[in-house]
């Protein structure tokens, strides 16, 4: 018969025993190509480690009810990719994850967007020893890449693929393709309002097994999915009008020495899209007439939200977006306006805060 000190030293053994961890959450950005590779090195790292796996992809807005859900999760590695901080539910955020580490569960937040030291404090000072990775000169998917997976091709190739998208390079058909596919997907699921994430699961699994060769034939060309294909066409070829008819409504002008070009961004096309399209000169021949690929473009969408993208090295994205309480990386950026009536207006804004500065020039160009 066990005395009661017997038993006393047992449970506390028993309470030092690390709980195991069964499963693992993917938590990641559904807007873009980083965050679907970022899920998809996740999810090879669940298998690699033989470990349950489930995924949300979520965009800014949608924090609360994703971050509500996760309270509940027990023995789960808890693995956010390609999200920053949204400060203003930060303690929701914090509740939600104090919660399910309670209940045994790791967290592991992996990032490249700007972050407020009140959020990084916050989640260093989580228990269970948070793992958390900012690195603004790499995408989301090339930290997964890095902290999760390093000697693992397939992530390899999923982070090189982000990285041509997220930096804005366009140097590789299967990852612009894939960039257009993400688009298509999500705005239709949006549409018909369907679950994004589900939407993107069947492009997530075959990533996440094979690599793009899971849905790309590169030697063709085309995707291996015949439908997501037309598809894919159709959206091209629909977006490059809506694109020229964006241009058309263009407002111009020369801050610092710099060509600033602001455009009302369509529905169904991202910044990336249009950043991109708006940097060669031969989708710039409008009405008989040739702009100039600009210094600096704004996107301003419907909602108030800006994309900012450069045609030409001689500005920084970022440092332009901090002005707008925004941030991203010297060649792609956002920031937020607010809600407008007056596209005009808007420009005239836009254009008095940054004459009002010069931190968004390129140094060497600006001395």
């Amino acid at each position: 018969m066990r005395n009661s000190t017997t038993m006393s030293e047992q449970r506390e053994s028993e309470s030092k025993t690390v709980r195991k961890i069964t499963s693992l959450h993917s938590i990641s950005h559904d807007k873009d190509v980083d965050g679907l590779n970022s899920a998809a090195i996740v999810w090879r790292y669940a298998k690699s480690k033989g470990l349950d796996f489930s995924v949300t992809l979520t965009d800014y807005g949608a924090f609360e009810p994703v971050f509500s859900a996760i309270a509940s999760r027990r023995d789960t590695l808890i693995v956010v990719s390609d999200l920053g901080m949204d400060d203003t539910i930060l303690d929701t955020v914090v509740t939600s994850l104090t919660r399910a580490i309670s209940q045994g569960c790791k967290i592991v937040w992996l990032d490249h967007h700007h972050w407020s030291e009140r959020a990084i404090k916050a989640i260093l000072a989580l228990p269970n020893k948070p793992i958390l990775r900012i690195n603004h000169d790499f995408c989301a998917a090339e930290i997964a890449h890095k902290v999760l997976l390093p000697r693992d091709e397939i992530s390899a190739e999923l982070a090189r693929i982000a990285h041509d998208t997220d930096f804005n390079l366009r140097e590789l058909d299967g990852a612009t393709a894939l960039t257009d596919a993400v688009s298509v997907i999500r705005f239709s699921a949006i549409d018909h309002r369907e679950d994004v994430s589900d939407a993107l699961y069947p492009v997530l699994l075959k990533l996440a097994e094979k690599g793009l060769e899971g849905v790309w034939d590169d030697t063709k060309k085309k995707f291996i999915d015949a439908l997501l294909d037309k598809r894919v066409d159709h959206y091209r070829k629909d977006k490059a009008k809506k694109m020229r008819k964006a241009l058309a409504g263009h407002c111009d002008t020369i801050i610092h020495d710099r060509l600033v070009r602001v455009v009302e961004i369509p529905s169904g096309v991202t910044s990336t899209d249009m950043g991109t399209f708006a940097a060669k000169p031969e989708n710039l021949h409008l009405d008989g007439k040739s702009l100039k690929v600009a210094d600096l473009l704004f996107m301003l969408s419907q909602g108030g939200m800006l994309g900012i993208r450069r045609g030409h090295d001689t500005v920084l994205c970022n440092m332009v977006a901090k002005q707008f309480n925004g941030g991203g990386h010297p060649f792609a950026a956002g920031g937020e306006y607010g809600l407008y009536e007056d596209f005009q207006a808007v420009c005239d804004d836009l254009f008095q805060t940054l004459s009002k500065s010069t931190d968004w020039l390129v140094q060497d160009d600006a001395q």
